[in-house]
């Protein structure tokens, strides 16, 4: 059977994390994997996190299969969360949603259900997050990429991805990112994010929005905008949804396909195919990490400690942006980089070549992911002067 088998090259970005541990420099940067991370470059468990998880083991009676639709109260405090308790389409029951193993898992069943009720392609803007595309493959989808993001002004060209977008009609989806775009980091304004739901209205795309960093952007409400707006303005739209990022649960694979419909009655029929779809892929999603979701949603003093942490960490890669800019400044740079201090999340684009990305790699010990994405996290205090100055050595000859 597997006789003529050849090993699978290694993910880029997951080949890139042995490569640092390999390397021997005390002074390397590691400027990859998309994981949020402190100065001193660790991946904390937040004490929202620590407590709710203590209240679910003392709690926890069995270890019975979690119910389909995830861990009981996290499907509706999700949707609480990311439309307000008190919209109309909470209060009308359009929203209906189901925990999914990580925001990857959600990402697959919504392809799935795509796909069952005739989807014919999917398009997206240039570059996305390089798993978009396997993720969407394995449903039987070739991702179109829409320009998006112009490397040569670091910027949203907006007008040639509205113009690529007039061309989708009924049969077609458009996949967005919901905020803190990977890996450019530049976002729609809400004055675009508008534009594109009405064009959606008018010519009837049906909108997939990614929201993987929900609150590492502006704040929680803020970054909402995308899907409240889209809920408000066309019929139906799918969002995947993870809690990686935003609760530090990147091992406990959380998330949700949420579905929005035009009605209760139809939101509960998607809801039944979204999970005849997952019993076919996996069955039950994990538990612990929805149970903790839930625990910290379902109490006020530990959602006010989560809002409170989740805040400090957007804040700090707010300020690692601008201590970034105002080095390159620093450096002579002039405001080459200034551009990375409007974006949002954890990602930017440094305008390198792949060819100026190994050098960087090779003669500086940064590793930086192919086309140039960084991770903001791992800018700081302590190293940014020696990043600048290997940006500026390899990007100048």
């Amino acid at each position: 059977m597997f006789a003529d088998a050849k090993p699978v090259p290694p993910d880029a970005i997951l080949g890139l994390s042995i490569a640092y541990a390999a390397d021997t420099r005390s002074d390397k940067i590691d400027l990859g994997v998309g994981v949020y991370r402190t100065i001193e470059g660790q991946t904390p468990v937040m004490a929202a996190v620590k407590k709710a998880e203590g209240f679910v083991l003392e709690n926890q009676d069995s270890k019975r299969y979690t119910p389909p639709e995830g861990a009981p109260g996290f499907t509706d405090r999700i949707l609480k969360l990311v439309f307000d308790e008190n919209s109309p389409t909470i209060q009308m029951g359009r929203a209906a949603a189901v925990q999914a193993p990580g925001g990857c898992g959600a990402l697959r069943l919504a392809a799935d259900l795509l796909k069952r009720f005739g989807a014919k392609t999917i398009s997206t803007g240039a570059p996305t997050w390089a798993n978009h595309k396997p993720l969407m493959g394995a449903a039987g989808y070739e991702i179109k990429m829409l320009p998006y993001y112009d490397a040569a002004s670091s910027s949203i060209d907006f007008d040639a991805y509205v113009s690529a977008v007039k061309k989708l009609g009924p049969d077609d989806v458009l996949l967005i990112h919901n905020c803190c775009h990977n890996p450019t980091g530049a976002d729609l304004t809400e004055a675009q994010i508008d534009i594109l739901a009405d064009m959606a209205k008018e010519q009837k795309f049906f909108p997939l929005i990614d929201a993987a960093y929900h609150g590492f952007a502006k704040n929680l409400d803020a970054d909402a905008y995308m899907i409240r707006k889209f809920a408000e303005t066309v019929p139906e739209t799918l969002i995947t949804y993870s809690c990686s990022k935003n609760f530090g649960l990147y091992r406990e694979r959380v998330g949700a396909l949420i579905v929005v419909s035009e009605n209760a009655e139809r939101a509960t029929a998607i809801k039944s195919h979204a999970l005849n779809i997952a019993r076919a892929n996996y069955s039950m999603p994990p538990a612990h990490g929805g149970a903790i979701v839930s625990e910290i949603l379902g109490s006020d003093d530990l959602t006010k400690m989560w809002r409170e942490e989740l805040d400090a960490m957007a804040s700090e890669v707010r300020g690692n942006r601008k201590l970034l800019v105002a080095e390159a400044e620093k450096a002579g740079l002039g405001n080459r980089l200034s551009y990375i201090a409007d974006q949002h999340g954890m990602f930017s684009l440094l305008p390198l070549s792949d060819e100026e990305v190994l050098k960087i790699r090779v003669d500086h010990g940064v590793y930086i992911v192919g086309g140039g994405r960084i991770n903001m996290c791992g800018v700081n205090h302590t190293n940014v002067e020696r990043l600048v100055a290997a940006f500026k050595a390899v990007s100048q000859g």
